[in-house]
């Protein structure tokens, strides 16, 4: 009988209905790297195209001594359930951004929290498994058996990326992950970090894990991690870096690497409408970047203001023009319904979004999530039920806007964008006279 020290299990599940991007864990397969590197055996479970039944029977199998369940806020509902099924079965620990960021909410279903980067914490959960003194562990919360809940002193997030072993990814259910992709989209894609952290501190932006402090992976680490995702048949890559472009020279040279590498792949990121430039794009377009995705939040500057985000909407237009310029898609992210909001900047927005040239824009009602500052502020308008439950598009607080007229807004927006998309722009003008005066009337 096979017996493991340690299952991971990744408590995202493929959707039954429509297309999404769905992913493998990367903070898991660090995780399962840091337990091999440090001479433990390792599953990691990944529970996206495997029934419950199929989960539970391997953990019987497996016997581990510790079980692993990553969280963030829309897996909730499953790590939950996957933490009543195991009670018993083995030492329980959560971690990923929701734990990481609150971790009181998991201290009664689950026996240690683990808190912000885990490849350490996890190795040394292992070392005191028989002891069990966690209050001499880094980053972890937990609860005593009298009840009291204990957070141990904040683990310092390693200052270089090149100490930790690359992410293992032999575990994952790659051939899955590559037909679904190919069935639903075109390229099949998968997740990569060449950094982790950004300085900025946007008011709603979650980053309990990797936090402020910036690190950079090597050129040579990174495009190695590439040659091995080219050769378990994958044709594209999310950077799934908070900020890929932070260094404007970093990301110059890393990508004149990855041009000369001459990969298979393309890929897309994450990117800041500052400290870029059409020279930059250029380059990145000759590395293989086929998208990339900005934080633009907003169309108007008193509530880019609130939000704390350090740009305007004239750097937001110029970066995506030249992104467009470099022969990049441009995709734009917009949150409606932020503290500060008015009539006028939500109008100003959702015009402003569907008039720039994006390939693609999200629109979502600003979400208080848990451990951010924009969390703090709204938590006395809260709406009593629903705060940590959060779900696409939903009002979690009492704003100076009904989400009625918010969904309203976020409509017309995705409307006007893809008529614009389609070149009918006589149309789209024609929609956007016709509604402006609807949206102005709601409540």
């Amino acid at each position: 009988m096979e017996q493991v020290d340690v299952v991971l299990i990744y408590p995202q599940r493929a959707p039954v209905k429509g297309r999404h991007w769905i992913m493998p864990s990367l903070g898991l397969s660090y995780l399962n790297s840091a337990l091999r590197s440090a001479g433990y055996s390792c599953r990691h479970l990944d529970h996206t195209f495997l029934e419950r039944r199929e989960v539970l029977a391997e953990i019987e199998r497996l016997k581990p001594r510790v079980i692993g369940i990553y969280c963030m806020v829309t897996m909730q509902d499953e790590a939950f359930s996957l933490a009543r099924d195991l009670k018993g079965k083995a030492l329980l620990v959560v971690g990923g951004p929701y734990p990481s960021g609150e971790p009181e909410p998991f201290l009664d279903a689950f026996d240690l929290a683990g808190v912000g980067e885990g490849e350490e914490t996890i190795v040394e959960i292992m070392r005191h498994l028989d002891d069990r003194r966690w209050e001499e562990i880094q980053g972890l919360a937990f609860k005593r058996p009298d009840g009291e809940v204990v957070k141990t002193e904040a683990r310092p997030r390693s200052k270089d990326m090149s100490v930790l072993a690359p992410p293992y990814r032999r575990d994952l259910p790659n051939r899955q992950y590559i037909d679904y992709w190919r069935r639903h989209w075109k390229d099949a894609t998968t997740p990569l970090m060449a950094s982790r952290g950004c300085p900025f501190r946007c008011e709603f932006c979650h980053k309990p894990v990797f936090g402020d402090l910036f690190r950079a992976r090597s050129s040579e680490s990174v495009i190695a991690e590439m040659r091995e995702i080219a050769e378990l048949g994958y044709d594209h890559i999310w950077m799934s870096d908070d900020l890929f472009t932070l260094n404007y020279h970093r990301t110059m040279e890393l990508c004149r690497d990855i041009e000369a590498a001459q990969l298979p792949l393309s890929w897309e990121c994450l990117s800041r409408v500052t400290h870029v430039d059409l020279e930059l794009f250029a380059q990145m377009k000759r590395a293989g970047c086929k998208r990339i995705f900005f934080g633009i939040e907003s169309g108007d500057e008193g509530v880019l203001k609130q939000m704390q985000k350090g740009i305007t909407p004239a750097q937001s237009r110029e970066a995506v023009a030249a992104c467009v310029q470099a022969g990049i898609k441009a995709a734009g992210f917009f949150m409606v319904g932020y503290l500060g909001e008015t009539q006028e900047s939500l109008a100003r927005t959702i015009k402003f979004s569907s008039h720039l040239p994006l390939d693609y824009v999200s629109y979502t009602i600003a979400y208080p999530l848990p451990g951010t500052k924009f969390h703090g502020r709204v938590k006395e308008r809260r709406q009593e039920g629903e705060w940590h439950y959060i779900r696409h598009n939903r009002l979690l607080f009492n704003s100076d806007f009904s989400e009625r007229k918010l969904r309203f807004a976020i409509l017309k927006g995705a409307v006007q964008h893809k008529l614009r998309r389609l070149r009918l722009k006589p149309v789209a003008a024609a929609f956007e006279l016709a509604t402006d005066p609807v949206l102005r009337a709601m409540h």
